[in-house]
C-alpha cells in the first residue's frame, strides 16, 4: 500500500497561545472559542493536556495578524476561565500533512513522520490529528529542514501559505 499523505501544507505565519491552569470544567472551552470567534478570530489547532488537580492547560494557535486582538482580550480570557496565566510564542510554524482517509486506517503514518522529523533534529511542540491529517506544530527556525527531509523521504508536494 502506498503511503496516504499526499501533501504537505506549512503556515508560518501563526502565533502559540496557551493558556495555563484553566479550571476544568464543562463549558470553559466553548467560552474560550466563542469569546475568540465574536471578535473574529479563527483558530487554527487546539490542543488541551490532561487535567491535573482540576486544572488544564489549552493550548491553540491563530494567525500572527490576529495576536493583538488576542491581547487586547486577555484579562477577559484569563478572568473568565479562572487560568493561571497566559503565554505567546510567535516562533513557531503549523505543517499539516493531508492523505486520504487512509490515514486513520493506516498503522504507522504517523509514527513514520515523527522518526522522520527526529532523525533530522525537529521536535514536535503539538500534534492533532483527524480522519484525513496530520497537524503538527515545530519550531519556525527548523521548518526548512523538515519540509527538506520530508519531501526527500516521502516525496510530497509542499505547499505554503494560510488559509
Amino acid at each position: 500500500m502506498a503511503f496516504p499523505v499526499e501533501e504537505l501544507w506549512v503556515n508560518r505565519k501563526v502565533v502559540k497561545v496557551i493558556l495555563r491552569g484553566v479550571k476544568d470544567k464543562p463549558g470553559i472551552a466553548a467560552d474560550i472559542f466563542e469569546k475568540l470567534a465574536s471578535k473574529g478570530i479563527n483558530v487554527e489547532l487546539i490542543v488541551s493536556g490532561p487535567s491535573s488537580k482540576g486544572r488544564s492547560d489549552i493550548a491553540f494557535l491563530v494567525l500572527s495578524s490576529q495576536l493583538a486582538m488576542i491581547q487586547d482580550m486577555e484579562d477577559e480570557l484569563m478572568e473568565s476561565t479562572d487560568a493561571m496565566g497566559i503565554g505567546y510564542d510567535p516562533k513557531v510554524a503549523l505543517m499539516i500533512f493531508y492523505g486520504s482517509k487512509e490515514i486513520s486506517r493506516t498503522p504507522g503514518v504517523a509514527a513514520k513522520i515523527f522518526n522522520i522529523l527526529a532523525e533530522a533534529g525537529v521536535n514536535i511542540e503539538m500534534v492533532s490529528t483527524s480522519i484525513d491529517s496530520i497537524s503538527i506544530v515545530v519550531r519556525e527556525e527548523l521548518v526548512d529542514r523538515a519540509v527538506m527531509v520530508l519531501t526527500d523521504v516521502l516525496g510530497l508536494s509542499v505547499e505554503e501559505g494560510y488559509l
